[in-house]
């Protein structure tokens, strides 16, 4: 009897780190970004919030939490210079880099998606970009007016809209945007929604995947990206035998 033919070879999503190799290393931090690099990932992803005089952090949270013992507390981003967050060290004796810090690390190694966490932000991150031009990099928000206003001011930037919820319209929300990527949680990503953002010429961008079997799924679903805590991993599952990368 004749063989049934094999299923074709999932193409392989791009690897991006979510906040660098965030199970091996703190995250958002040079060195969780350095692991993220040596593992293979195509993309960094980090969070950025502003200080007080206009420097640009790489830290999720819009607090940090300053002092010891009973006398610390968690004092805004925003209410610090530049100069008291890089005395800050977490208890790995890692600090919080800045964007630059992270620009000049990964400058031509994968490409630097930048997830802006607060509103008004868009000139610092503007000048960041302008001051790196060979760095490839992204922007993205769940405030979908930050990247948009970032474009507006500096035409060209690739941006992205992230979501947590599944809209009923997905087209009608990319279509004012000028989007490249939409960022969706990976619990709301099934099929039918792959196809419509596809249909409106841009990228699905799952984040937090860090399950196999999971990131299969999504690879066979059609989904370009992964964003992931462990990088390594999911590369060396999506390239075992029966996969490939995309376009191969």
């Amino acid at each position: 009897m004749p063989h049934a033919p094999s299923a074709p070879p999932l193409r392989l999503p791009e690897i991006i780190a979510h906040r660098g190799a965030s199970r091996e290393h703190r995250e958002n931090t040079l060195a969780a970004f350095a692991r993220a690099l040596e593992d293979g990932a195509d993309g960094i992803e980090l969070d950025v919030h502003g200080t007080s005089d206009g420097v640009l952090v790489v830290h999720h949270d819009p607090v940090v939490r300053v002092g010891h013992g009973e006398a610390s507390e968690d004092v805004p981003i925003g209410a610090l210079t530049a100069a008291d967050v890089a005395a800050l060290r977490w208890d790995c004796g890692e600090g919080v880099p800045t964007l630059a810090d992270v620009f000049r690390l990964v400058d031509g190694r994968a490409r630097v998606y930048v997830e802006v966490k607060a509103p008004g932000l868009e000139g610092l991150v503007t000048g960041v970009l302008e001051r790196y031009p060979s760095v490839t990099a992204a922007v993205h928000a769940f405030d979908h007016r930050v990247p948009v206003g970032v474009r507006a001011r500096r035409p060209g930037t690739s941006i992205g809209l992230l979501s947590a919820s599944y809209p009923l319209n997905v087209c009608g929300v990319l279509a004012s945007s000028g989007a490249e990527a939409f960022w969706q949680h990976a619990t709301l990503i099934d099929e039918p929604l792959v196809r419509a953002v596809h249909e409106a010429g841009v990228r699905v961008i799952a984040w937090t995947v860090n399950s196999t079997p999971h990131a299969r799924q999504l690879a066979a679903w059609g989904v370009d990206a992964l964003c992931t805590d462990v990088p390594g991993e999911l590369r060396a599952a999506l390239t075992a035998p029966g996969h490939r990368r995309s376009g191969a």
